[in-house]
Order: C-alpha cells, then sequence, then structure tokens
C-alpha cells in the first residue's frame, strides 16, 4: 500500500509543467521582433512575456518583471548589445541569460559577447528549424552556437587570452622603461607613457589617418565597425584627443610610440 501511494505520488511529481522561459524580444526591427516572437512562443518550454526597441527599454523591462532569458540584436540604436549583456549582468537580480542575434557573425564581436556573459550568438538568416533546435539545446544547458561555430570559437578564446598576455607584458615592460614604475603602481601615468598603441589599434590608426570610416577600416580588417569603434575610442584615449580630426594629427609612430 506504502508503495503504491510512493508511486502515485512521483507520477504526479513527474506529471507536473514545468514554467517556460519568460523571453525578452529586444529588436528595433518591428516586423522581424513579431515573427521572431511567433516562433519563440511555438516553441516548447518558451514564453515571449515582453518586447523592447532599444537598449534603454530592454534595461527598464528587465529590472520591472521577471526575464529567464533576452534573445538580444546586436545593433540598436542607443547601444550595441555587448554592452547591453554587460549591463543586464550588473543591474538586474537575477540576472537573465542572453541569446544575441545578429545579422552576421564577426569573430571579434562572437568572443567578445561570449565573455560578456552571452550563452548564445545565432544570425537572423537561419532557418526557422536551427533557431529552434539552438534553443531546444539552450534549455538543455547548452550554448545556442551553430555547431560549426563552436570549435572556431575555443580556437579564437585561446588566440585572445594569448594576446592579452603579450599586451600586457608590453604594457609593463614599456612602463617601466619609460618611468621606471610599473603600471599597478602608478595612480596616472604621464602623457608619453600613455601614447602606447596595441599591434590592432597601430593598424586602425594608420586607416584613420588614409581618412576611412569604420565601416571601411572594419572591412578592410576583417573585423566588426563594433570593434573598430572601440579601438577607435581606445586610440582617442591614449592620445588624450577627442575626434578623429584630432588623432591623425599625430603624424608619425614607431614601435607603437605616438610623437605629436
Amino acid at each position: 500500500m506504502m508503495n503504491a501511494f510512493v508511486s502515485s505520488s512521483n507520477n504526479r511529481e513527474m506529471s507536473l509543467p514545468e514554467q517556460p522561459l519568460r523571453v525578452l524580444i529586444v529588436d528595433d526591427h518591428e516586423i522581424f521582433r513579431h515573427g521572431l516572437r511567433d516562433l519563440i512562443n511555438s516553441t516548447e518550454g518558451f514564453q515571449v512575456v515582453a518586447e523592447a526597441g532599444s537598449c534603454k527599454n530592454a534595461l527598464e523591462l528587465a529590472e520591472q518583471r521577471p526575464i529567464d532569458l533576452v534573445v538580444l540584436d546586436m545593433y540598436l540604436p542607443d547601444g550595441d548589445g555587448i554592452e547591453v549583456t554587460r549591463q543586464l549582468r550588473q543591474q538586474v537580480i537575477p540576472p537573465p541569460r542572453v541569446i544575441i542575434l545578429s545579422a552576421v557573425i564577426y569573430d571579434d564581436t562572437l568572443v567578445d559577447a561570449i565573455l560578456a556573459g552571452a550563452q548564445g550568438y545565432l544570425t537572423k538568416d537561419m532557418p526557422a528549424s536551427d533557431i529552434v533546435n539552438a534553443l531546444k539545446g539552450f534549455q538543455r544547458g547548452e550554448l545556442a552556437l551553430l555547431p560549426a561555430v563552436v570549435t572556431n570559437l575555443v580556437q579564437m578564446l585561446v588566440q585572445k587570452y594569448s594576446e592579452a598576455e603579450a599586451e600586457l607584458s608590453t604594457q609593463m615592460h614599456n612602463s617601466i622603461i619609460t618611468t621606471g614604475i610599473p603600471v599597478s603602481q602608478k595612480e596616472e601615468l604621464p602623457n608619453t607613457a600613455t601614447r602606447i598603441l596595441t599591434p590592432r589599434e597601430a593598424k586602425v590608426f594608420q586607416h584613420l589617418r588614409q581618412g576611412n570610416s569604420n565601416k571601411q577600416i572594419a572591412s578592410q580588417l576583417a573585423i566588426s565597425p563594433y570593434t573598430v569603434g572601440k579601438h577607435v575610442q581606445n586610440i582617442l584615449h591614449k592620445l588624450g584627443v577627442t575626434n578623429r580630426t584630432q588623432a591623425v594629427s599625430y603624424t608619425s609612430f614607431e614601435g607603437g610610440d605616438l610623437q605629436k
């Protein structure tokens, strides 16, 4: 009799439906957003509970109501998906999981998105069945990525770690040569010590001097416009200038050290 009761109880517990993941869609194209909403709502275990067309609106909605998953466009009118991912993790408790959805996957933005905390990166031109399969894999705890992307992602993460380690070593070396003090021990570096570009920044700077736009630089260096923008910001900061015109007035540099 007791065994029968336990068995019946377990059966009732197993039959209880799991609560679907509450989804926030963020995309500034209304027609695409509505199509994606219908696709997600038709996928078992997911329910779209909110929609947004901007970064600001997305953060507000995520703070106002429980959200389990944010399906987030990479490029929005008031910001980018990577920065929104970081802000969601910092400002929302508990933070929702994030899947980036973009027109194109650039290697650099893929790595930055994963490092920022995204659990997936899909493209808008994927067949609906592939998006559904990615969502189902996401439910099982997998990254929402195309299988062909996973191996490439691991290789890029290893490369990024190696580059970061080499860059830190170079900065420490240049800092000690310039001031005799390691970076970690200085509160503020002199201007000459801060005018040091990484190899990638130096390449971007060369294209800036040629008058190329961010989009043109991205095409020539095979990186995303987002990453070019980040490099330009770093260059302006290191030169102590506020715009591209002032930056290109630094007419020569050698070995990463810039001279006006």
